[in-house]
């Protein structure tokens, strides 16, 4: 296994950076996996203090590289590969993450380890963030660990899903994850309330028209609790089969779907959220009203399969057949 950690390397951001080093500690102890920081150097970015830098240095990549594993020995990771300092033209967050995406890909890396600062409102608007264009451009998964992440053990992942049939290959790599961390599994689903009503007369309880039929919100939901929690058993029966404990957790709150998701963290003491995060014309649109949120906001670590990520045929994970 290959993994990408995109580092900001000369933000005064240690604290984020040290969490980033915790879980990468625990990526390769789990997986054995090679490990390469990476940094992303603009071409025009004066990186260094001038007196750090001697006068008859030209090359600002290869100083930059110099220095980078100067900060890389804060964090005694001696299971590194070799650091690397990726120059390129781009202003732009969605730039930088094409670019690293390309490189990860070319490389043929599983997965890609970044920070997010988690910022919210003006400040995220003027500032943009990296860790959220990385999870429109990149074609494989994307670690992020967010500036609320508590370093815990992984000993939980909570798996939001619609048990569709394309989740079932993400389905895998979670299984496949969880027998990496020796991790229980949460499978978690959030009903749905019906939009409107047939009728809105006081003297009678609402009714809905549930796929042909006339029914209360309380029949509807009835169903679909129970609809969902056969679904979620033969998941769990897939999971057993696989030697991973699984459970459920059906939500019927009617909370959207990120502050369900957020809530449930602490609930089950959750120690990764896999995310799937979908693509194309309404990637902005899904990904700002769910996956986005819970990055920014989650207490834990946020593995993101991307839509690039799962509609190649490829799996790098594994190849246990579903159910």
């Amino acid at each position: 296994m290959r993994i990408i950690w995109a580092m900001d390397a000369f933000e005064d951001n240690k604290e984020l950076n040290q969490k980033m080093a915790s879980y990468l500690s625990r990526l390769h102890e789990s997986t054995g996996a090679d490990i390469e920081p990476v940094y992303l150097l603009r071409e025009n970015e004066i990186v260094l203090p001038s007196y750090e830098v001697p006068t008859w240095v030209t090359d600002h990549s290869r100083t930059a590289e110099a220095l980078f594993k100067e900060v890389l020995g804060d964090y005694d990771l001696t299971f590194l590969l070799e650091p690397k300092v990726i120059p390129h033209a781009s202003q732009s967050h969605a730039g930088a993450a094409e670019t690293l995406s390309a490189y990860a890909d070319r490389t043929r890396a599983d997965l890609i380890v970044v920070g997010s600062h988690g910022r919210q409102g003006f400040q995220r608007f003027l500032l943009g963030s990296f860790a959220e264009s990385l999870l429109l451009e990149s074609d494989v998964p994307v670690f992020v660990v967010g500036a609320h992440t508590s370093a815990k053990p992984i000993s939980n992942i909570l798996f939001p899903t619609e048990f569709g049939d394309h989740s079932k290959e993400n389905y895998r790599h979670v299984l496949d994850l969880a027998k990496k961390f020796n991790a229980e599994v949460t499978l978690f689903h959030c009903i749905a309330r019906p939009i409107e009503s047939l009728f809105e007369m006081d003297t009678r309880p609402r009714v809905y028209n549930f796929k042909g039929k006339m029914l209360t919100l309380e029949q509807i939901v009835e169903q679909q609790i129970e609809h969902q929690s056969q679904r979620a058993e033969r998941w769990i029966t897939w999971a057993r089969s696989e030697g991973v404990v699984a459970q459920y957790h059906i939500d019927s709150s009617y909370k959207s779907v990120d502050e369900a998701i957020l809530e449930a963290i602490p609930q089950h003491d959750i120690g990764l959220v896999v995310m799937e995060a979908q693509s194309g014309p309404l990637s902005s649109a899904i990904l700002g009203s769910f996956t986005r949120n819970v990055v920014r906001q989650a207490e834990c670590p946020v593995y993101v399969l991307t839509r690039h990520f799962y509609d190649h045929v490829e799996d790098r994970f594994g190849d246990a057949a579903a159910p």
